[in-house]
């Protein structure tokens, strides 16, 4: 027995609540690593200043340079998938003129997909963690100049 477009719908709505679940799974941890991440950026800068001894700050730009490698990382092979289905049943709800969608397809396995450029922009390319990644590592180099050798 197949389902009949207003049992489509429940499954749909229960599939978007899903999909959100997810979401705030990935939000909170990209949140917590980035967090650890900043915490031992600041350390290793502290540290070099505590010491004086200015390589200690190279730490703090490989922290950086892990940091967006490891966010961009979580994106791309996990997250980005169920980006493109909440967007492919979002279109579906609003779009008067699109006629089927795939029921319960949480990795949207019979939907359209991204493509490998298009996943890779979205996951590594995002603005907040590119930011803020160049803004440790450029700060920590400011940091290289500051901190006084023990010669």
């Amino acid at each position: 027995m197949r389902p009949d477009s207003k049992e489509k719908l429940e499954i749909l709505k229960v599939e978007m609540s899903l999909i959100q679940g997810t979401f705030d799974k990935y939000d909170d941890l990209i949140f917590r690593n980035r967090n650890w991440f900043i915490t031992i950026w600041i350390s290793a800068i502290g540290l070099a200043f505590t010491i004086k001894d200015p390589r200690i700050v190279f730490l703090a730009v490989l922290a950086a340079a892990l940091y967006w490698l490891l966010e961009g990382m979580m994106r791309h092979q996990y997250w980005y998938k169920y980006v493109v289905r909440y967007r492919a049943i979002r279109k579906w709800l609003n779009d008067p003129v699109s006629d089927s969608i795939s029921v319960y397809d949480l990795t949207n396995h019979y939907g359209q997909r991204a493509t490998k450029w298009e996943r890779a922009k979205n996951s590594f390319f995002k603005i907040e963690p590119s930011l803020l990644g160049i803004v440790m590592a450029v700060s920590a180099m400011v940091a290289y100049t500051l901190v006084p050798t023990n010669a």
